[in-house]
């Protein structure tokens, strides 16, 4: 009955210490949880050792390395989501890609049947219509055999099923097509404009709290300066765009035939007849004038000279008298 008495006895405490075991080590577990939520994965780390302990066990390095690895990976996980946050907001900050502006043109040379050189040039004149463009110059020559060239306008977007259009118009001798790409110096102008325009604006407001006239001169011939610079990069944009925007198509029309041959150079000897011929023309011309300027002074002369015979008989009574005094009578 001792014996039985002491069993049941030891039974008894053994269930009442590990009840007083379990209590510890349902504590520590929950403030080893509360502190693993506030502390993040190093402090999860440590929480399974005094869980052990309390319990005089110790849990094994694998377990305690897998709190680790666990915590390091929640960590991990947070600073990747907040990477890629700061990843995706780097992406939208990025700026937009600038669409390329090219500056297209085509030169052609046709080649039509005789008889249809009006037809292919009115017909080119129209396509520039079609193709939403028009004609910035058109000339032509020729009698019988006729050339000409039309220069057309037509959007960008167009050139190509322009320029295939006008290829059809005859046979193509020649074509020419280039693009010259003007993005970077659309780029450079419009940051030089922007800033010209921030130092316009506070100009501007300089100006307006100006107080006295010298200050008032002073602000406004810098603006000037400014705004003048702001009207030529303006120029040029809207030169650039209006050039990128609407493509240029030159056209060179000839009419199929034969042509005049051209007169041909005469020798050195016939050149040399001909400067004689007009040099002898030329002195010919230049007598005939002074003849008449010398013909009516020598008229004049003659008339004088025969005057002045017709008058000598009586002229020469008339000088004796005047040089016999008065009062001397005349000899007998």
């Amino acid at each position: 009955m001792a014996r039985m008495h002491r069993a049941a006895v030891a039974t008894a405490a053994a269930v009442v210490l590990s009840g007083l075991v379990g209590a510890a080590a349902g504590c520590a577990g929950s403030s080893g949880g509360a502190s693993s939520g506030a502390g993040g994965g190093a402090t999860a780390a440590h929480a399974p050792a005094a869980i052990g302990a309390a319990n005089g066990k110790q849990f094994d390095k694998a377990a305690v390395q897998g709190a680790a690895t666990l915590g390091a990976a929640r960590a991990s996980a947070g600073s990747g989501s907040a990477a890629g946050g700061g990843s995706a907001e780097a992406r939208a900050d990025a700026p937009a890609p600038i669409p390329s502006a090219v500056i297209k043109t085509a030169t052609l040379d046709l080649s039509v049947r005789h008889g249809r050189f009006g037809r292919a040039m009115t017909a080119a004149a129209n396509l520039a219509e079609r193709f939403g463009g028009y004609v910035s110059r058109q000339t032509s020559f020729g009698t019988r055999i006729h050339d000409g060239t039309l220069v057309m306008r037509v959007p960008a977007r167009r050139f190509e099923p322009a320029r295939e259009a006008v290829e059809k118009l005859g046979r193509p001798t020649n074509e020419v097509v280039s693009g010259r790409d003007v993005t970077r110096q659309l780029v450079n102008l419009g940051a030089r404009l922007g800033n010209l325009e921030s130092q316009q604006r506070a100009l501007r407001a300089l100006m307006r709290r100006a107080v006295t006239v010298s200050d008032t001169i002073r602000v406004q011939g810098v603006l000037q300066g400014v705004e003048l610079q702001i009207e030529e990069i303006q120029g040029e944009l809207n030169y650039l765009h209006d050039r990128t925007a609407m493509s240029t198509i030159s056209i060179a029309v000839h009419e199929a035939g034969a042509r005049p041959a051209p007169p041909q150079h005469a020798s050195a000897i016939w050149k040399d007849g001909e400067r004689a011929v007009h040099a002898a023309t030329a002195v010919v011309g230049a007598i005939i004038v002074g003849a008449g300027y010398v013909i009516p002074l020598a008229l004049l002369a003659l008339l004088a000279v025969l005057v002045g015979r017709l008058a000598a008989p009586w002229a020469a009574p008339l000088a004796a008298r005047r040089r016999t005094p008065a009062g001397t009578p005349p000899d007998d």
